[in-house]
């Protein structure tokens, strides 16, 4: 998700470079305690710089929180419809299931598939649309 304070472009300091081609070798302070990178502001109290650093606008930060949210509800959503499809809520005692079903969320026949764990009742679940619901829990 989308933060105020961090760059676009960041990809994660276990990669070598970062989505615009900087290398973050390159751009890291090691002069300071601890070490000072540009990408994120939490984590640069040294104040180093970047010129391909750029920080989200408020309109991509909300659009990033509403697609999120929009996930959260699909996975609701198709969850629920799961747990119709098993006979209800989870107990002590009731056996794993698993299967496919109708996808509540894109609304593809049989694109759901999901199991049901009989020892906790988590469900692991995806369906086969591209970029639709996938969990586990």
């Amino acid at each position: 998700m989308k933060k105020p304070d961090k760059c676009i472009h960041y990809t994660g300091s276990i990669n070598e470079v970062c989505s615009a081609g900087v290398k973050y070798h390159d751009v890291i302070d090691k002069t300071t305690t601890p070490h000072s990178l540009p990408c994120i502001g939490s984590y640069n109290p040294g104040g180093a710089t970047c010129e391909k650093c750029q920080l989200p606008t408020a309109e991509e930060i909300a659009a990033d929180e509403a697609a999120l949210k929009q996930r959260i509800e699909g996975i609701g959503k198709a969850r629920s419809a799961i747990v119709v499809a098993c006979g209800g809520h989870w107990k002590k005692g009731v056996p794993g299931s698993n299967g496919v079903i109708d996808c509540p969320v894109c609304e593809k026949p049989k694109a759901l598939g999901f199991s049901r764990s009989g020892y906790n009742g988590h469900i692991h679940a995806r369906c086969s649309t591209a970029g639709c619901v996938s969990w586990m829990e």
